[in-house]
């Protein structure tokens, strides 16, 4: 098998098995799969908690649609609101959406840190920058 194909391969099951234990974890303790974390979080960390709706396709790798359908559910149950007019909406973090992400985040830190804790650091380090490299690739732009 080609080594370029195996590594995606890696990565693919790697992730599957991460996001199912998330899923789990998130689920079980603070009512959110790992896709509602990862939203959530992207809204979090953006200023003023709020990121135009389509700005959020990329990062979360899900089709506008799937984005849209994801955030009304999130906003039936006050995590966020989605505003704007004129084609320019928006999805706005709402508090109760910025505390369940705080203590979200705890749970999802120690998963990952238990999933990475037999690898290296130096090792985490290159390949986490090996995948920012990767995602920011042109030739992989929608």
């Amino acid at each position: 098998m080609n080594t370029n194909l195996g590594f995606c391969l890696a990565l693919h099951r790697a992730h599957a098995s991460l996001q199912l234990k998330l899923d789990d974890e998130l689920g079980i303790h603070h009512g959110i799969s790992f896709n509602d974390f990862a939203l959530l979080n992207l809204l979090a960390e953006a200023d003023g908690g709020r990121v135009s709706i389509p700005e959020l396709v990329r990062p979360l790798g899900q089709p506008q649609s799937s984005v849209l359908r994801q955030l009304i559910v999130l906003e039936k149950i006050g995590l966020v609101v989605r505003e704007g007019a004129n084609g320019f909406r928006q999805a706005v973090l709402r508090p109760a959406g910025r505390a369940l992400v705080n203590a979200a985040r705890e749970t999802a830190d120690s998963i990952c840190t238990e999933a990475v804790e037999s690898i290296a650091p130096a090792a985490v380090e290159m390949v986490s920058a090996a995948l920012v490299t990767l995602a920011r690739t042109p030739t992989l732009a929608l």
